[in-house]
C-alpha cells in the first residue's frame, strides 16, 4: 500500500516502531470524508493514546466519532445534527434549538470559540453522547478549569480517561493526614466534596487510561517521570 501511494510509513520513531497513515489518495478511496492525517509529530503519543481508547470503546459496541470526524461534521451547518439523527440519539442538552454549527459535537467556550473533545462516544443504550478526553499529562489548573467550566455551562457529560496525576488533579486525593483534599471538578461542583464514589458526579466521568498497546502504555508511563506537573 505504501508502494502504491495509499500510505506513508515512518519507521523513525523509535519507542512506536512502525506508524503508518494514509495519503491524501489513500483517504480519498477510503471515502470517510476526512482528508489525509497529519504527520506524526511531537503528539503523536497522545495520538495513538486517543486511537488506542477508541478502538476499546468501538469493540465494547459503543458508535465513535474521533476529533477530526467532529471537526468536519460542524464544518457545514446542521451536518452534525443530522449526524446523530442518523444514530437516533436525542437531542443533545444545552444545545439551542436553532444551533446550526460548533455548537453540537463540540461545546462552546466563552462567545467566540470552542473546545474539540478527542473523541465522541454514543453509548449502545440510552443511546446518548459523551465527550472523552484523553489525558495523559496534566494541564494547568486554569486550562482544566475552563473546559470543565464549559462542560457544565453547556450541560454536557464529559469522560476523562487519565494518568494517575491527572486523575488526582481532577478529583483529588488523600492528604499527608489521611483527610482527602479535593480537586477542581469538586471545586466546581462537578463532584460531591470529598473522596469521589462510582457515579456520584451527574455530568462527569473519570477512569484511569490504560493502553492496549504495551509501546503506548510504555511511553506513557516514561512520560510521567520526566514532566511534573504544571503548577497553577
Amino acid at each position: 500500500m505504501v508502494e502504491a501511494g495509499l500510505l506513508h510509513r515512518s519507521a523513525d520513531v523509535r519507542w512506536a516502531r512502525t506508524v503508518v497513515w494514509t495519503t491524501e489518495r489513500g483517504a480519498r478511496i477510503t471515502d470517510t470524508g476526512l482528508s489525509a492525517p497529519r504527520p506524526p509529530g511531537e503528539r503523536l503519543l497522545h495520538r495513538l493514546a486517543v486511537a488506542d481508547a477508541g478502538i476499546r470503546l468501538e469493540a465494547n459496541g459503543h458508535t465513535v466519532l474521533s476529533e477530526r470526524e467532529v471537526h468536519v461534521a460542524e464544518a457545514v451547518p446542521g451536518r452534525a445534527v443530522e449526524l446523530l439523527d442518523a444514530l437516533r440519539v436525542p437531542r443533545v442538552p444545552g444545545v439551542p434549538a436553532d444551533a446550526r454549527r460548533r455548537e453540537t459535537l463540540a461545546v462552546p467556550v466563552g462567545a467566540h470559540s470552542v473546545h474539540w473533545p478527542d473523541l465522541v462516544v454514543v453509548e449502545p443504550t440510552p443511546r446518548f453522547p459523551i465527550a472523552v478526553e484523553v489525558e495523559l499529562t496534566a494541564k494547568s489548573p486554569a486550562s482544566i478549569r475552563n473546559i470543565l467550566r464549559a462542560y457544565r455551562q453547556s450541560q454536557r457529560r464529559v469522560l476523562y480517561m487519565a494518568t494517575e496525576p491527572v486523575v488526582r488533579q481532577l478529583q483529588g486525593s488523600p492528604g499527608p493526614d489521611g483527610r482527602w483534599t479535593d480537586g477542581i471538578a469538586q471545586e466546581l461542583s462537578l463532584l460531591p466534596p470529598g473522596e469521589p464514589r462510582p457515579g456520584a458526579g451527574r455530568h462527569l466521568g473519570v477512569q484511569v487510561f490504560t493502553s492496549v498497546d504495551p509501546a503506548v502504555a510504555r511511553r506513557a508511563s516514561a512520560t510521567l517521570t520526566r514532566s511534573p506537573q504544571k503548577a497553577a
